[in-house]
């Protein structure tokens, strides 16, 4: 049905989208920067929250396994929702959704206090699902919005600002907290969320998209058929098949979460210290977010692949090894930089692999199949850290994940490829 809406629409296409491309991506860029800056706030802000409230590290770790949880089981049925929908319209109104997010919980906070960490948890699961239409919608509007010559480019400058916005949400989560309260951090959430869904309505699609849109709007076929139509084709991309898989290996070991753990007992870092060490590699994904784009357009994407992984996984086991903070820096800058190569690599092939109408389903089913193992992961390594030294965890996930690495090299789909 796809095939046949294309053909007979393509008379109506024009030869050259007429799009503001320089506006698109300053809007596309600012509202992914506010969006992460606001969710970092929320993440950091209601982790301290509830630590506080309950002492307890199980629940307040469940914050962050929320986050996978969601990922994995919802995260595949919203792709079908947003291939279903304007993919513009479902990420104003996520960013709407997130928005009220803050005034539901003020309410909890004034009237039923008893129950507020109940409504945390609650909000934290519906934060977790708005959060999922945002990606999926953003990356299969983008080639309309800049397009497909700057999609690489483009998902750097993204990589850049989703970073910068988390710095800041970290570096000023919890001096708003200290300084306004539980009530002003909701209200600075909510307030940011909806910026960002109003900028978002500024986005100019093609009219082209818009017909498109309309005409597939009166064709839609059943959910399910859909969700096995996104499954199949994922299968059929073996390019993506195969980096879906090496994902979900990939994690399989991640450690990510116990970096804190590691620099706090292993090389005696102070909380001043170790943000340092975060701020570090922050500030390496930022400036590398900047000309990224630009290198991976000129090279065979396997490289990117490979090396985007042999080398961040060769700085976790030394991470391991040693114990002194200046390697510390060294080496987090080193796999920050080498892990953006492959991550840009991916979020741009999701794009150019994949028709328009697919998009969001294969965006999610990869992020689901990669995240699958993750709640599991993070309780058990954090588990294994309090049984054994945790640099052997660090040796384990090094090593692991540069067999990862190899598989680029010997798949002969990634081979085919020429370039992004």
């Amino acid at each position: 049905m796809g095939y046949r809406l294309e053909n007979q629409l393509e008379g109506t296409k024009p030869k050259s989208l007429q799009i503001p491309v320089k506006r698109n991506m300053s809007l596309i860029v600012s509202t992914t920067t506010l969006g992460t800056i606001a969710d970092a706030i929320f993440t950091l802000c209601l982790s301290w929250f509830v630590l506080e409230r309950t002492g307890s590290a199980f629940i307040t770790s469940a914050i962050t396994a929320i986050t996978y949880i969601v990922n994995v089981f919802a995260g595949p049925l919203i792709g079908v929702f947003v291939d279903r929908t304007s993919p513009k319209n479902a990420m104003i109104r996520a960013y709407i959704a997130l928005g009220l997010i803050g005034f539901i919980l003020i309410f909890f906070y004034l009237f039923l206090h008893d129950y507020i960490i109940v409504a945390v948890m609650a909000m934290v699961i519906l934060n977790d699902i708005a959060q999922t239409f945002i990606s999926p919608s953003r990356r299969r509007m983008l080639p309309n919005l800049v397009g497909t010559d700057r999609i690489a480019e483009v998902s750097g400058y993204l990589s850049s600002a989703g970073k910068t916005g988390i710095l800041i949400g970290n570096a000023v989560g919890g001096i708003l907290l200290s300084l306004i309260g539980f009530i002003g951090i909701m209200f600075t959430h909510s307030f940011i969320f909806l910026l960002a869904a109003l900028l978002s309505s500024w986005l100019a699609l093609p009219k082209y998209e818009r017909i498109v849109h309309h005409e597939k709007s009166k064709q839609k076929k059943q959910f399910w058929r859909e969700f096995k139509d996104g499954a199949k084709l994922l299968l059929k991309l073996r390019v993506l098949l195969v980096i879906t898989l090496i994902n979900m290996g990939v994690n399989i070991v991640s450690v990510g979460h116990l970096n804190i753990y590691i620099f706090k007992t292993q090389y005696g870092a102070t909380a001043a210290q170790y943000g340092f060490i975060e701020a570090t590699g922050v500030a390496t994904s930022i400036i590398t977010g900047l000309f990224i784009g630009r290198i991976i357009k000129k090279i065979k994407p396997i490289f990117p692949l490979s090396l985007g992984l042999i080398i961040p996984s060769l700085s976790i086991a030394l991470i391991g090894f040693y114990d002194q903070l200046f390697f510390a820096y060294i080496l987090i800058a080193i796999q920050t930089f080498f892990l953006l190569f492959y991550t840009v690599t991916v979020h741009t092939l999701l794009i150019t692999l994949v028709q328009p109408e697919y998009r969001a389903r294969i965006d999610t089913l990869v992020a689901s199949i990669s995240s699958f193992a993750m709640p599991l992961t993070v309780f058990l390594t954090g588990y294994l850290a309090d049984i054994i030294p945790v640099r052997y965890i660090f040796y384990f996930t090094g090593i692991w994940g540069t067999l990862m690495g190899i598989i680029p090299l010997l798949s002969k789909e990634i081979h085919q490829l020429e370039n992004l």
